[in-house]
């Protein structure tokens, strides 16, 4: 494999469709688990912070900030495995094996009546995702929320129309799948849920496991 290739491993459109499916079904996972809460962005948390800090309920306000917490730190986690471990795409590696040990650990159901100890685990889950993997085939994209990928194919699509850019026509489709498998993993995540509890996020441990696989046979051919 071209050293090239390597170096943009994570870039891979198969990784990028499978962790797209992981942020859907995640989603769907806390919402119809834990009180119809969405761990995988901050905003609403950001937002509940802010509204509950007005209203002067400083507990709630202060139970929002874990999950925002958690997440910052998983960004910083990822810069530092991305400083420390650039050699052979170690950090790739690292970073699916905590994702695999947390998806493992919230399985187990140990924390299964702590809802906040959930989100916080599902948030940094996410925040490791996507300070990790951030581009399919050179274009950024979010491989845990919509609304950058809904933007991004809009941008492509408006390239296409108004200036005639017929490059852009692939990229509306490679965008366009990537929600559509966002969709296929909140929809099966709704019913995975449902009939397999805590335990239905195992799917995430094994497609975790495959994209480990994925990236140690690409590094061999």
């Amino acid at each position: 494999m071209s050293n090239n290739k390597v170096s943009h491993i994570e870039e891979n459109i198969y990784i990028g469709l499978i962790l797209t499916f992981i942020g859907g079904f995640l989603d769907a996972y806390t919402y119809i688990l834990y009180d119809k809460i969405f761990a995988n962005t901050q905003t609403g948390n950001i937002i509940f912070f802010s509204i509950f800090l007005a209203e002067g309920d400083l507990y709630n306000a202060f139970l929002r900030l874990f999950p925002i917490f958690s997440f910052c730190i998983a960004i910083f986690l990822a810069q530092f495995l991305i400083y420390k471990f650039t050699q052979n795409k170690k950090w790739l590696k690292i970073v699916l094996i905590i994702n695999m040990i947390f998806t493992i650990i919230i399985g187990t159901g140990i924390f299964k009546d702590s809802r906040l100890v959930i989100i916080c685990l599902v948030s940094f889950i996410c925040s490791l995702t996507i300070g990790t993997f951030k581009k399919v085939k050179g274009d950024v994209f979010a491989p845990i929320m919509c609304t950058g990928n809904l933007r991004s194919l809009m941008e492509f699509f408006s390239k296409w129309i108004i200036y005639k850019e017929k490059k852009a026509k692939k990229t509306i489709l490679k965008y366009l799948v990537i929600i559509l498998i966002f969709c296929l993993g909140v929809f099966l995540g709704v019913f995975l849920a449902k009939y397999f509890g805590i335990y239905s996020i195992y799917i995430c441990t094994i497609l975790f496991l495959v994209i480990f696989l994925i990236i140690i046979y690409k590094q061999k051919i």
